[in-house]
């Protein structure tokens, strides 16, 4: 009796947890949309402002790689706001990954790439395969 009061405790915490994903991943998913749609309608109203912007990111890039390989070239100071400005207009123009992007932190969690590993091999057997739309 102590063990099924035991099971049916880990299945609620499991189905919250499972919950709490699947609207992380939603929202994920939504974002990865938004900065795709961003991105293409940047690319067809104005061609010249899309490459202009990657461009310019790739070369802010390249100097900060530079620098972090040989440190006697110049990095951009603090109070230099390019960089700033630079993402402002990169993500209005969708050009950046939304999932790299970090907008709270926390203090790390001992076991929690355990339990995450441990809830994904417990949902496995629920996934199926489509091939019409190749994601599982």
């Amino acid at each position: 009796k102590v063990y099924s009061a035991a099971i049916a405790k880990t299945q609620k915490i499991w189905t919250a947890y499972l919950d709490s994903i699947m609207k992380v991943g939603q929202m994920q998913i939504l974002r990865r949309q938004i900065t795709n749609e961003l991105n293409y309608s940047c690319r067809f109203d104005s061609k010249h402002l899309a490459a202009a912007l990657e461009n310019l990111n790739k070369a802010i890039l390249a100097d900060i790689e530079a620098h972090y390989q040989n440190p006697s070239l110049p990095y951009p100071k603090e109070d230099n706001t390019l960089l700033y400005e630079i993402t402002a207009y990169l993500e209005a123009a969708g050009i950046h990954n939304p999932l790299n992007k970090i907008y709270i932190t926390t203090k790390r969690l001992p076991y929690f790439p355990t339990v995450n590993f441990l809830f994904l091999i417990s949902q496995f057997p629920k996934l199926q395969y489509n091939r019409n739309l190749g994601i599982v």
